[in-house]
């Protein structure tokens, strides 16, 4: 047998079994080992530190000078190693420490604050510092542990770990569909009330969707627009038009019958959603657990 740390950890056990149980069979039968293995073993211990631990008589077994040395030690080694293990266990259980996290607003509102509020429950000794904003944050200069991002994932500089699909729907009411007219093609969005967002004032937006994988890019001009989806959300809802929205936003609105689906044969071009951090956090247990956490609840 080559010694290393596992084997003399091993041979501790040994070592202390034997005495304990005052037996050679009653202690390899603890440990899972033949007695004449367990006598092998304690002889390579006795000759590995040049003395005799034991003196072995018909009826009992003795502790030399040495032995007791040795014996005191390797109880110490063994709970020393218990604790170890039981810190690591606890770590890993009750996890601790400060995280600081970014996410879109809207995402972040809906779908993570629910899921970060059950995390805080569940690990009372992490610390969330949370800021939701559509502003894209530099994780190294703002000391971000997570960020959480809807992208394509266009050369970014970080370690990157899917989340969820960010899919978006066109959608309007069920009463604006039926006092309008029919929708087939996306070019019959021409005929209709548009609700769209606002980029710096531009008139225009563009709404790509998918026919069997082929990109069409329609230009839109919104009767309303807002910067805001939240906004948009709010003017389709009162039947004002319709929009391109998260399906996270309006999942309920779906499943209980009050909005519709828009052109389903041409649905719009989705991203993902990924948690990004940097390769310096990349072994942090605090941080992996956490990503883990939140994909298992989306």
């Amino acid at each position: 047998m080559s010694q290393n740390k596992l084997d003399n950890l091993y041979l501790m056990r040994l070592l202390v079994s034997i005495v304990q149980f005052e037996s050679f069979t009653l202690a390899a039968d603890h440990l899972g080992i033949t007695p004449s293995k367990a006598s092998k073993d304690l002889k390579y211990l006795e000759q590995n530190l040049g003395v005799v631990l034991l003196k072995r008589t018909t009826r009992k077994l003795h502790l030399t000078d040495a032995g007791e040395l040795t014996y005191h030690h390797a109880e110490q080694m063994i709970t020393l190693h218990e604790q170890l293990v039981d810190g690591l266990h606890s770590r890993r259980h009750s996890l601790c420490g400060e995280l600081r996290i970014t996410a879109p607003t809207l995402w972040g509102e809906i779908m993570l604050t629910p899921i970060l509020l059950k995390f805080r429950a569940t690990h009372p000794q992490v610390r969330l510092i949370v800021d939701f904003s559509n502003f894209t944050s530099d994780l190294q200069r703002e000391n971000i542990h997570v960020a959480f991002r809807s992208t394509e994932l266009n050369n970014e500089p970080y370690i990157a770990r899917f989340i969820a699909k960010d899919e978006m729907v066109l959608c309007a009411t069920k009463t604006y569909l039926l006092q309008s007219p029919p929708l087939v093609h996306p070019s019959d969005l021409q005929m209709h009330q548009l609700l769209t967002r606002c980029t710096n004032y531009s008139r225009y937006e563009q709404w790509i969707l998918l026919d069997n994988e082929k990109e069409l890019t329609v230009k839109v001009a919104g009767e309303l627009s807002f910067s805001h989806k939240q906004a948009i959300y709010s003017a389709m809802k009162q039947g004002l038009g319709i929009a391109l929205l998260p399906r996270y936003l309006i999942a309920n609105d779906l499943e209980q019958g009050i909005v519709s689906e828009v052109l389903p044969k041409y649905r719009p071009k989705s991203s993902n959603f990924y948690a990004v951090y940097t390769q310096r956090r990349a072994e942090s247990a605090l941080i992996t657990h956490f990503i883990e956490y939140v994909q298992a609840h989306l």
